[in-house]
C-alpha cells in the first residue's frame, strides 16, 4: 500500500495527471485529519512527481531489456547520453543533442546548432545497449530544414528520410523471437521501414500495397495501414505465435524463424535500390524476446506520448 488508497502506481491505468490529482488529493485529506495543514497543493503536486513520472513512467524502465532503442524521446531515466548527433550542412561541423529534463528532445539547441542551414543526423544512439547506429554524408536523415525548422510529425520532432539513399543499419546480436515497436509514416508501396542486418526480410516491415503493410520472415502477415498516416507498427515473430499490429489492431499467423542478427532502419537488408522509405520514423525499439504480454501496454507507452490514435 502507498498509505494513500492506492494499492501500486503502475498498475491503476490512470494517466500521471489523474494519478498525481488523486494521490495529492488523499495526502491532503490525510494531513487534515491528523490535525495538520497543506499550505500550498502546487508544492505538493511537484513533490509528488516522482511517483507518477519517475522511471517506470519511461519505456525501458516499465519494460526491461531490449537489444536496441532508438527514439527522439527519452526511454531510460538512468541514460544520460545524447539522443542523435547532428551535422550541420553547410560546414560538416557535428554536435550532439541530448534531451531535456522532461525527456523531450532538447530541440532549443538542436535550432541554435543548425540556424541557417540543413541539418541530418549522422548518429541515432541506442539508449539500452550502445548499438548505436551511425550513418556517413549523403545517406543520412534529415532532423532540421533551413526554412521550416525542426522536421516534425503530429508535432514531435521526426527523422526525414528522402526516400533516395537514407537509412542506419547496425549488427549486433538479435535472434528469435523477436519483437519490434516502431513510429513511423510511410505513403508510398514498395518502401521498407525496417528490416534486418544484411540479409532481406528478416522481419521485415514493408509497404506492401496501397493501405497495407506487411512482416516478412520466410511468410508474411499482412494489416491495414492507411498510406502516409503516422503509426505505432507493432510486431511479434515467434513462429506459430507470430503477430503483427497497426495502431494496436492486431492479425496473427504463422513466420519463419531466420535471425535479424541487428537492424536496418529506412530500407531493405541488403541494401538494394528502389526501397528506401520516403517518410519519417520517430521510434524503433527491438526486443530479442517474445513481448506478446506486455505489447498492448508498450503501445500504450508509445501513444500516449504521440497521440496516434485513440
Amino acid at each position: 500500500m502507498l498509505g494513500l488508497g492506492i494499492n501500486t502506481v503502475i498498475d491503476t491505468g490512470w494517466s500521471s495527471s489523474s494519478l498525481l490529482n488523486v494521490l495529492a488529493g488523499n495526502f491532503q485529506a490525510r494531513v487534515l485529519a491528523d490535525g495538520g495543514e497543506v499550505e500550498n497543493m502546487v508544492c505538493l503536486n511537484k513533490d509528488l512527481i516522482d511517483l507518477t513520472n519517475g522511471s517506470d513512467s519511461l519505456l525501458i524502465d516499465r519494460y526491461a531489456s531490449p537489444a536496441a532503442a532508438y527514439s527522439l524521446r527519452k526511454l531510460r531515466r538512468d541514460y544520460l547520453g545524447p539522443a542523435i548527433r547532428v551535422r550541420r550542412n553547410d560546414n560538416d561541423e557535428e554536435q550532439d543533442i541530448f534531451f531535456n529534463s522532461d525527456g523531450s528532445l532538447d530541440t532549443a539547441s538542436l535550432e541554435t546548432f543548425c540556424a541557417g542551414t540543413d541539418g541530418y543526423v549522422d548518429t541515432w544512439y541506442d539508449q539500452a545497449n550502445g548499438n548505436d547506429a551511425t550513418q556517413d554524408e549523403p545517406n543520412q536523415p534529415k532532423i532540421y530544414d533551413s526554412s521550416t525548422g525542426v522536421v516534425t510529425e503530429n508535432g514531435k520532432p521526426a527523422l526525414e528520410f528522402d526516400g533516395s539513399n537514407d537509412y542506419f543499419t547496425k549488427a549486433f546480436t538479435l535472434t528469435n523471437p523477436v519483437s519490434h515497436f516502431v513510429v513511423a509514416q510511410a505513403p508510398n508501396t514498395g518502401d521498407f521501414i525496417l528490416d534486418g542486418y544484411v540479409a532481406t526480410n528478416r522481419n521485415s516491415l514493408f509497404k506492401s500495397s496501397a493501405n497495407e503493410i506487411r512482416l516478412y520472415n520466410s511468410a508474411p502477415l499482412y494489416q491495414t495501414h492507411i498510406d502516409g498516416t503516422q503509426a505505432v507498427f507493432s510486431s511479434i515473430s515467434n513462429g506459430g505465435s507470430s503477430l503483427l499490429a497497426v495502431n494496436g489492431s492486431s492479425v496473427t499467423g504463422t513466420l519463419g524463424t531466420n535471425s535479424m542478427d541487428g537492424v536496418t532502419i529506412g530500407t531493405l537488408g541488403n541494401l538494394g535500390p528502389g526501397y528506401y522509405l520516403y517518410g519519417t520514423i520517430q521510434e524503433v525499439v527491438l526486443y530479442g524476446s517474445d513481448e506478446t504480454s506486455n505489447r498492448t501496454g508498450i503501445e500504450t507507452n508509445i501513444n500516449d506520448h504521440y497521440n496516434i490514435y485513440t
